[in-house]
């Protein structure tokens, strides 16, 4: 188990959050040597990429890095992108970035079909455990049976608990909710949660490459 210092001292609010989106907070540009060395012990679990290929080729320069980018939709300038979006080749499979526990697999205006996953492998001291979240899906391939969600219903999400293994295949980017039209679509975001707070996301390039790493990217050519 990777147990995390406290990170929500090193967090700033998410900028420009539009009215219908959650709260979150994100890390702090004046933290960044807190942060680095956050990246840093995160890479050590060595989480798999979730095409199982370098993806970085694959996030649109304008639109698809974490931070200020340019909303894929609305064009609307120095929106700030919580995740990586990867615009992918026809049938592209996804698969978990680390074994973990199934929290919700379904359908939503935005997300389109999507798979929520917990990993109670690494959490931070003050009790927030890291999610992975996979976006735009063409149908989630993992799910609960309808007992299993009676259940989870009756227990707040606690039980069952859905082992989900990290060669399982969660489903195939494709258009569904929100996403460009022009070519299948996987919106890949990584936080960490903590049941009544509001999360903390990261940089999911960070989690996997070195800053100097993601600069060196073709997107970004």
């Amino acid at each position: 188990m990777l147990r995390l210092a406290s990170l929500k001292k090193i967090t700033i609010p998410r900028p420009n959050t539009l009215l219908f989106e959650e709260k979150c907070y994100i890390p702090g540009e004046i933290f960044k040597k807190d942060w680095s060395k956050i990246y840093e012990q995160l890479r050590t679990f060595s989480l798999k990429s979730p095409i199982r290929e370098n993806f970085l080729d694959y996030i649109p320069k304008e639109t698809g890095f974490f931070g200020f980018q340019t909303h894929p939709q609305t064009k609307k300038e120095n929106y700030f992108h919580l995740g990586i979006s990867l615009a992918l080749p026809s049938n592209t499979k996804i698969f978990p970035v680390l074994s973990g526990i199934l929290e919700y697999s379904g359908y939503g205006a935005v997300n389109g079909h999507y798979v929520l996953l917990s990993h109670p492998e690494i959490q931070t001291e003050d009790g927030y455990v890291l999610h992975s979240m996979y976006c735009h899906l063409k149908k989630p391939l993992v799910k609960f049976s309808s007992y299993q969600k009676m259940l989870r219903e009756i227990s707040l999400g606690s039980y069952p608990l859905v082992e989900i293994a990290e060669d399982t295949e969660l489903g195939i980017a494709s258009f569904s909710g929100v996403a460009s039209k022009d070519t299948p679509t996987l919106y890949l975001q990584l936080s960490f949660r903590k049941f009544g707070e509001d999360p903390i996301i990261l940089d999911p390039a960070r989690v996997f490459y070195r800053r100097d790493e993601t600069k060196k990217s073709k997107a970004r050519d």
